[in-house]
């Protein structure tokens, strides 16, 4: 982490064009998401990842036309086959296999993260700007069930997702077992680690790097 902010922080200063700057960020977010992805483990078909906190720190320090962005270039490289996904793993597969659905409700989030907690985190509300990361992280999870939900109507199963929810005591139904194994289990990490932490990063890059990347006159100049 702190190698991260020195990085943000060096780039920041070599460009001094609020656009040139954002551009390089969500250059760099694209790769932050990707490294994050690399600590992973699987309880079911969806892995367990710390990319939601990529996603969201890219919307709280790029404004929402970067932010949203920082994430399609991360899907285009993982769909050119750079090795960005969770284990090491790239390719159309990747951005159209059952877990697809998350990595398309990227964008999504880190735009919504830019628009809806970026604002408290510039004024310092960081309590309210945790609670509107995890609100944005909504279309990850809306996007990932819904179409893990159609794999599962079309192929009839998907390897450990019916195992995990059995394990968690909630049978069979497809419904049911992609709400809980696709969405539930992940909202305490995301929530309490990935996106407290994006938050915390975040108010410490805005210290290092000075109030340009979050003053209003630089949210004006790269306003969409």
């Amino acid at each position: 982490m702190p190698s991260q902010i020195r990085a943000l922080e060096g780039c920041c200063k070599a460009n001094k064009g609020p656009l040139a700057r954002e551009a390089v960020l969500a250059s760099m977010m694209a790769v932050v998401t990707g490294l994050s992805a690399q600590l992973y483990i699987y309880l079911g078909p969806v892995p367990y990842t710390m990319q939601n906190f990529g996603v969201i720190l890219s919307g709280l320090l790029l404004s929402p036309r970067y932010a949203l962005l920082s994430q399609l270039l991360y899907l285009t490289l993982v769909a050119a086959g750079a090795p960005l996904a969770a284990g090491m793993r790239g390719g159309l597969p990747v951005v159209a296999g059952p877990t697809a659905g998350y990595l398309w409700g990227f964008p999504l989030a880190s735009a919504l993260a830019s628009m809806l907690a970026r604002p408290h985190l510039a004024e310092k509300r960081l309590a309210r700007a945790w609670l509107m990361c995890i609100v944005a992280s909504a279309p990850i999870y809306a996007l990932g069930a819904a179409w893990l939900r159609l794999w599962l109507q079309a192929l009839g199963s998907l390897e450990g997702l019916y195992a995990l929810a059995s394990a968690l005591g909630v049978g069979q139904s497809p419904d049911v077992a992609v709400l809980v194994a696709g969405v539930l289990v992940f909202l305490p990490q995301d929530a309490l680690m990935d996106d407290a932490l994006a938050v915390l990063a975040a108010a410490k890059a805005y210290k290092l790097i000075g109030a340009g990347i979050a003053s209003s006159g630089f949210n004006r100049a790269a306003a969409p």
